[in-house]
C-alpha cells in the first residue's frame, strides 16, 4: 500500500544537529518501531587557531576567520585586510555494545557488536577588510563555513547464535547499512563598525546575515544474505529501504559586539536568534512482500519548518604581561533548546585555550571545550485498552574535546596554521535496527526459527530496559592559511 502524506514530522523538525554529525546517532530515525534523532553536536570553529585554542573565539585580532565568530571582529583584527580558507578531516569511531546476562538473568558484561571507523572531511573561507575615519573604523566581511553535518556511515552484520567449536563464524543473516550524506553551508556578509574610545579602548558593533542551504540524502537498508535465503527458501524473507533526500533553505542573522580594555583584555558578546528553515523533500519506506503478506511502501511528503536553538556567547581575551607572548580565551555559550520543545532545557558549553609563543616566535596551543547535546527518542506502543501510545523523550550527552596545534609563518604575511582535536562520549540508546525483524517465523510461518540454531530463542525489540552502549571517538585534524595586509 502506497500512504501520500504531506505533514510535519515531529523528530524530523527538531534534528539540529551541529557536530557534525559524523555519528549516525546525530541523524538517524530508527528503524520501526522506534524512531530517533538527535540535536548531535555542532562543527566547532574550522579556524584551525581557534579550534587549537579549544574553539574559543568571541574576541578575535589576529585571523579573518575569526568573524565567522563574531562579526563585530572585523574592527579589531590587527591588520586591514585578511583572507584565510580552512579545511578539516574528521576521523570517527563507533562502537556498539549490547549487555550480556546469564541463564539467572544477571549482568555479565557488555558485548561489541558493531565497530565503524569513517573518515569526513569539509572547508571554510573568510575574508575581510576594514578602514578607518578619524576615530572611527568600519569594515566589511564574508564567509563560507559548514554549520551542521547530517553525514554518517554504519555497517552491522546480523549473524545467528551458532557456537564456535569449528573454529568458524556463526552463519551470516543479514547485513544492515546506513549511509547519510549532507551538511548545512552557510554563506554570509559581514560588516562592523567601531569607535575609538581612548588608547587601547574602542567598542565595536557588528552583524552579519547569510543564506543557509543543505542537500541531504539518507539511506537506510536491511539485506538478507544468501545463506539465509538458501536456508529458508526464495522469495520470503523481506529487504526493507528507507531513503530519505530532503533539502533546507533560509536565513540566519548573527549580532555581535566586542570591547578592548587596555592592553591586556578584550571581551566578545554574540546573539544568534531562533532560525526557522524550510525544509522540503521524501521519506519513503519499503518492506518487501513475504508469503500472505503484501509490499508496504510509505511515502512521506517532507514540508514544513526546522528549527535552530537561539544561542547567546559571551567571551574574553587575556594578554598577560609575559617574557612568553600569552593569549589566552574563554567563551561561555548558552544554547537555549527550550524554545524548540519543552523536553529540552537549555545548555551551557565551555570553550577555554592558551597561546604560548616560543622564542617570541613559534606558538604552541593548547584548549578544552565540554559541548552538550541531546538525543530525542520516539517510542510508539499500544496499551492495555488499544490505544497507540506515543511517548518522545530527550536524553542529554556531553561531548568533551581536548585541543593542541600550532602555526608555521610561510612568508611575511602567509601563516599556516594546524590543528588537532580528540573527542569522545559516552550513552545508552536504543538498538539501531529492531531485533524482531530478523525473526524468520515471521515470514515463514513455522513453529520453530530455522535461521537460528537456538531454538528457544525469542527474538523482540530491545528497550530502555535493555539498551545499547555507545562510545564514540573524534579525531580531527584541522588546517588553515591566512593572508593578511
Amino acid at each position: 500500500m502506497l500512504l501520500n502524506k504531506s505533514l510535519m514530522i515531529f523528530g524530523l523538525l527538531l534534528l539540529v544537529s551541529v557536530l557534525g554529525a559524523f555519528s549516525v546517532s546525530d541523524n538517524y530515525y530508527g528503524h520501526p518501531p522506534y524512531g530517533q534523532a538527535s540535536l548531535g553536536q555542532r562543527y566547532g570553529a574550522l579556524d584551525a587557531r581557534s579550534f587549537a585554542m579549544g574553539g574559543a573565539g568571541a574576541f578575535g585580532t589576529m585571523r579573518a576567520g575569526a568573524i565567522a565568530f563574531n562579526p563585530a571582529n572585523i574592527t579589531v583584527q590587527d591588520d586591514f585586510a585578511g583572507l584565510s580558507i580552512a579545511g578539516m578531516i574528521n576521523r570517527t569511531e563507533d562502537t556498539r555494545m549490547l549487555p550480556l546476562y546469564n541463564s539467572f538473568d544477571s549482568y555479565i558484561d557488555d558485548s561489541v557488536y558493531a565497530s565503524n571507523i569513517n573518515a569526513f572531511s569539509d572547508f571554510a573561507g573568510a575574508g575581510y577588510a576594514s578602514v578607518r575615519f578619524n576615530r572611527m573604523r568600519f569594515g566589511l566581511g564574508a564567509y563560507h563555513a559548514p554549520v551542521l553535518s547530517f553525514s554518517g556511515k554504519y555497517v552491522e552484520e546480523i549473524r545467528n547464535n551458532r557456537n564456535t567449536d569449528n573454529d568458524s563464524y556463526p552463519e551470516k543473516i543479514a547485513q544492515n547499512e546506513i549511509d547519510n550524506d549532507g551538511a548545512l553551508m552557510k554563506t554570509a556578509m559581514a560588516v562592523s563598525l567601531g569607535y575609538e574610545i581612548g588608547d587601547y579602548l574602542n567598542a565595536n558593533l557588528g552583524v552579519d546575515y547569510g543564506l543557509m542551504a543543505a542537500d541531504v540524502s539518507q539511506l537506510t537498508t536491511i539485506r538478507w544474505s544468501d545463506w539465509a535465503h538458501q536456508t529458508v527458501g526464495a522469495d520470503i524473507l523481506p529487504d526493507y529501504t528507507r531513503s530519505r533526500d530532503w533539502e533546507l533553505s533560509g536565513e540566519q542573522m548573527k549580532l555581535g559586539a566586542t570591547l578592548r580594555v587596555g592592553p591586556r583584555w578584550g571581551l566578545g558578546l554574540t546573539y544568534t536568534p531562533k532560525t526557522t528553515l524550510e525544509i522540503t523533500g521524501t521519506d519513503m519506506a519499503i518492506r518487501d512482500a513475504y508469503p500472505g503478506i503484501a509490499m508496504d511502501s510509505t511515502l512521506v511528503v517532507m514540508d514544513g519548518d526546522y528549527e535552530l536553538a537561539p544561542e547567546f556567547r559571551a567571551g574574553f581575551s587575556y594578554f598577560p604581561r609575559n617574557i612568553l607572548r600569552t593569549v589566552f580565551n574563554m567563551d561561555l555559550e548558552m544554547v537555549q533548546y527550550s524554545e524548540l520543545s519543552d523536553i529540552y532545557d537549555d545548555v551551557f558549553n565551555v570553550y577555554a585555550g592558551v597561546e604560548h609563543h616560543v622564542v617570541n616566535r613559534i606558538p604552541l596551543r593548547m584548549g578544552f571545550q565540554a559541548v552538550s547535546s541531546y538525543f530525542q527518542t520516539k517510542e510508539e506502543f499500544t496499551d492495555t485498552t488499544g490505544q497507540n501510545i506515543t511517548f518522545v523523550s530527550a536524553k542529554k550527552v556531553i561531548s568533551p574535546m581536548i585541543t593542541a596545534g600550532s602555526s608555521v609563518q610561510l612568508y611575511k604575511n602567509v601563516v599556516l596554521d594546524l590543528g588537532f582535536g580528540y573527542s569522545w562520549r559516552e550513552y545508552q540508546a536504543l538498538d539501531l535496527f529492531g531485533d524482531k525483524y530478523y525473526d524468520d517465523t515471521v515470514y515463514t510461518g513455522a513453529a520453530n526459527e530455522q535461521l537460528w540454531p537456538n531454538t528457544y530463542i525469542d527474538l523482540q525489540n530491545r528497550d530502555w530496559d535493555n539498551p545499547d552502549k555507545v562510545k564514540e571517538n573524534i579525531i580531527t585534524l584541522n588546517a588553515g592559511i591566512s593572508f593578511s595586509w
